[in-house]
């Protein structure tokens, strides 16, 4: 089977979100004769169809926005000019949003291996070398990859205690003080997501996270986000890369947001702004992933990161509906 991309995917993953789900619910589409929007039980995003083509509890495959499809894929569904290089779009027609696709069964189901979860690269070359990993501790890990909670709606149980804070659109950055697995001594580590970083005045990691060796404790990881102009499209109305840290860990568990937001005060860590509510439904969510910013004015919220209160393990992720809707506009490929 041949398989071609419209984009650059190497830094991609196989998307574990194209699945069968059952329809719950379906309604006329606004200022449209032809279409319905269909919502599922399993997953929460809405999506356009034709109309009366579906029933409620018949079982579909979809697609969810933010997938990579083949060429090849796009060709046979006949979608391709309706995707950005491949990639499924958020879009809004007639006053309606459509957010992925329904398709048929018996020609995706080949290609499912071959669909893909997008990730957006940030714009700054990395440069600067990496230490391998029989140098660093083991507890020194990546970042969990937070899940979209519209692809995994019963993350949160109804009336759990949850922190959202804003989800910053920048690179990924860690540091910690911890044991070298050969010396015994302590070493202040720096990393993006997915390397460790030797020691460089022109690494951008080293030259943000530098500031705070000799002050953090030890055996603790801190995870922030470096952003600003530069290193995605939205530049926040910093001229120079800023980080903000929103999670930690130690021996490979993540901390509450309460031991955070302490560690921060003691150690004077810039630190992201969380708020406390209680789960009750995706519309909630929905509805605080597109508030404004509360970072800049010149641009739109990118979307909520949600963490449980008491399960600091549970994490979840809300993308803004008018960032999606937008960020095609000016989206690098």
């Amino acid at each position: 089977m041949e398989i071609n991309y419209e984009r650059k995917v190497d830094h991609c993953e196989v998307s574990p979100y194209i699945k069968n789900v059952t329809i719950a619910s379906i309604k006329h589409a606004e200022n449209s004769d032809n279409l319905d929007s269909v919502s599922f039980h399993e997953m929460g995003w809405n999506c356009l169809v034709r109309r009366d083509s579906f029933k409620e509890g018949d079982v579909v495959l979809f697609i969810p926005p933010e997938s990579v499809l083949p060429f090849e894929l796009s060709e046979k569904l006949g979608v391709t000019q309706y995707l950005s290089k491949g990639k499924v779009r958020v879009t809004r027609l007639r006053s309606n949003r459509s957010e992925g696709l329904v398709v048929d069964k018996s020609i995706v189901e080949s290609y499912i291996p071959f669909i893909l979860k997008w990730e957006d690269l940030p714009s700054i070359i990395m440069g600067g070398k990496c230490l391998s990993q029989n140098e660093v501790n083991p507890y020194f890990e990546k970042f969990y990859k937070i899940p979209n909670i519209l692809n995994e709606p019963f993350t949160f149980e109804v009336g759990e205690r949850l922190f959202y804070s804003c989800k910053i659109h920048g690179t990924n950055a860690r540091c910690g003080y911890l044991l070298h697995p050969h010396k015994g001594d302590y070493e202040f580590y720096v990393g993006t997501h997915n390397t460790i970083r030797k020691e460089s005045e022109n690494d951008l990691w080293w030259k943000v996270l530098d500031k705070f060796k000799g002050k953090l404790p030890k055996d603790v990881i801190y995870y922030g986000e470096i952003f600003g102009e530069g290193i995605q499209h939205l530049h926040y109305d910093r001229k120079e890369p800023d980080i903000l840290f929103f999670n930690s860990a130690t021996s490979g568990n993540y901390r509450t947001v309460e031991e955070l937001l302490l560690d921060c005060l003691k150690y004077n860590l810039p630190c992201i702004n969380f708020h406390e509510i209680e789960f009750e439904d995706l519309e909630q969510i929905r509805q605080l992933a597109d508030l404004p910013s509360e970072y800049t004015k010149s641009h739109h919220r990118e979307g909520i990161v949600l963490v449980s209160k008491d399960r600091p393990n549970v994490m979840a992720k809300c993308i803004s509906m008018q960032y999606l809707l937008t960020k095609n506009r000016s989206e690098r490929h």
